[in-house]
């Protein structure tokens, strides 16, 4: 056999040695960082999803919101811990006696999520501590449980370093 023959050969196996390697190490890697569904009664979410969805509409259409500098992208949040503050309002006056709770999630893993209780520090005010490992682009999501319902909001917010 010519000399460039077996050195074809040769690079032939080891390419497909580390192309098997490559596999086995990427199955390890995805097996091992398994993550189960977010949210542990997600299908008992899903039968209430037209009643949650109406109570959202009814809590938007009375005039409820949150006001936050950061949550309207007036000012931006750093990495490390951090004071955030909230107000939740219903038309132009402060909710009180509510439940808040801040969830900084990043996409594509979990890993990284952080969710915070907000407490109420004066009538409608409501601030908590977290800590933001890292800049990037980040998704908020406020919720709130009050008396009257249960409001919800989304953003996609930038941290900047």
């Amino acid at each position: 056999m010519h000399k460039s023959l077996k050195q074809a050969f040769l690079l032939i196996g080891v390419t497909f040695l580390t192309l098997f390697l490559a596999t086995f190490i990427t199955v390890r890697i995805a097996l091992a960082g398994h993550t189960p569904p977010v949210d542990s009664n997600y299908y008992e979410k899903g039968l209430n999803y037209d009643q949650t969805v109406a109570t959202q509409k009814e809590m938007l259409s009375e005039g409820y919101d949150f006001e936050a500098a950061w949550f309207q992208k007036q000012t931006s949040l750093k990495p490390g811990k951090q004071t955030v503050a909230v107000k939740f309002i219903r038309g132009k006056e402060t909710v009180s006696e509510a439940d808040l709770k801040l969830k900084l999630e990043r996409s594509a893993t979990d890993s990284f999520n952080r969710t915070v209780k907000l407490k109420e520090i004066s009538k409608g005010i409501y601030q908590g501590e977290i800590e933001i490992p890292f800049a990037g682009s980040w998704r908020a999501v406020l919720s709130a449980n009050s008396k009257e319902g249960h409001l919800e909001k989304t953003r996609q917010i930038e941290i900047e370093p």
